[in-house]
Formats: C-alpha cells, structure tokens, sequence
C-alpha cells in the first residue's frame, strides 16, 4: 500500500529529527490507534539500534466502567506489546491511566449525586478520560521540556472529525495542542479510510507478536468499536453508537 509507505517514511523522518522530544502514543486498543503502534513498531524495527533513542510511550486508558471484552483486549494488547518491545530491544514503554478515586463514575453519580452523563453534560469523559491522559502527558513534559502526541484519528471518520482537525490544522506536519503547551500533536494516518486500516491489520500480524484478530473480532461481535482516546474536550464524540463502545 502506496499510503502506508508514505506514512512510515514520514514517520521515519519525524523520529530522527534532532530533538529528543518523547513520542506519546493515544492507544484505545481500537483498530486506529493500533495501526499507528504497528507502524511505530515497524518503523524503529527498520532503524538500526543506533537510531532508536527516542523513547516511545503507549499510553492507554481506563475508565474503570469499561466493557469487559474492550478493557480484557487493552490490557492484553498492552502487555504483547510491552513484551514485545523488551523482546526486541525498542525503546518503548506502555501504561494504563486511570481515573483519580475521587473522580470516578460511582463516586460522582453516587457519592456527588451527579446526573447520568448525557449528550448535554458529558462529565465522565474529562474527568475519566481526558484528565488521567493529560496528567501523563504533562508529567513527561515537565521531564523534558516538549512532547510528542500521536494520535490515531483519520479525517474520514465523521464530518464532525474532519471540522475538528481542519481547526487545529496548520499546515505542518506537527500541530500545537489546543490545551496543553508543550505538547505537539502528530497524526500519522489522518488521510486514510476504514478501509484501508481493515486491510494492512488483516494482512500483517503485529511485529510485538501474536494476532490481530481479537481485534478484528471485538468489532466483528460487538455492537461497536472502541472509544478513542481522547485529550481534547473539543474531540469528544458519543459512544455507544457507530463503531465505538462507551
């Protein structure tokens, strides 16, 4: 795939730049933010060891209301590929966020008597969402200075997606975040379709080891996908509908 080529060449170029800026990866466990880990992996797989010393962080959420077949797939996808990493010597490492014991769901719903979350007053995604990732992200920035977010989102996925990234779109390959300075956004597969993120996971199996086919069946026996991760309240879509759990 001519695309796919494309995206690890740039992917390639962005790595060895001169700055030491840690890559932050926004890993759901859905079939877009895995095709970006695969193509990280397969991309520091190609660099002789010499080049690999940027760090990679594969940074995934949970909510701690998750389904539990999207929260089993996350955690088992997250330890392959931590297995995987250390197997093959790349510079990466995983972890799940969770939401602060005083922002979880029951303690809010419950405990502060907050309304179940609506389309109208969506408290659960920033405090169980956004807030736990951007607290992981700011942590690495004040470590090193300036970070580097990569996001699985791809234009095509809904219009409303496609207005959000046009707004944020500068031109370049790296965009500032709207909330957090010191935090670049990358968005590596953001011109290609379902289409063809369907087609280079069926096709090539992880390079940490295993099978994407948990994957493949977690969306083929659901009655949707995986909710994104998400760092900007601007981002925040429905779940629940489509191809997304919520």
């Amino acid at each position: 795939m001519t695309e796919i080529k494309d995206i690890l060449a740039d992917m390639r170029d962005e790595y060895l730049q001169t700055h030491d800026w840690p890559w932050i990866i926004g890993y759901s466990g859905g079939k877009d933010s895995t095709l970006v880990t695969h193509l990280v992996f397969e991309m520091l797989l190609a660099l002789p060891p010499s080049k690999r010393k940027r760090k990679v962080h594969v940074v995934g959420n949970d909510t701690l209301v998750e389904s539990p077949p999207v929260i089993k797939h996350l955690k088992d996808s997250m330890r392959q590929i931590r297995k995987g990493a250390k197997d093959k010597c790349l510079p990466v490492t995983t972890s799940i966020t969770h939401p602060d014991l005083k922002q979880t769901f029951w303690v809010n719903l419950i405990g502060r008597g907050y309304a179940t979350p609506n389309q109208n007053f969506r408290w659960c995604t920033d405090r169980m969402k956004i807030s736990p990732t951007n607290t992981y992200i700011k942590r690495q920035i004040s470590e090193t200075g300036q970070t580097i977010l990569l996001l699985g989102v791809r234009r095509s996925e809904s219009n409303a997606r496609a207005v959000s990234m046009k707004r944020y779109d500068n031109g370049a390959r790296l965009n500032f975040h709207s909330t957090m300075p010191g935090c670049m956004v990358y968005r590596p597969i953001l011109e290609i379709d379902a289409d063809d993120v369907w087609e280079y996971l069926g096709e090539n199996k992880p390079p940490w080891g295993g099978s994407h086919l948990p994957l493949i069946n977690l969306y083929r026996y659901a009655l949707g996908g995986v909710c994104p991760v998400i760092t900007e309240e601007e981002d925040i879509e429905s779940c629940g509908t489509s191809s997304r759990f919520g």
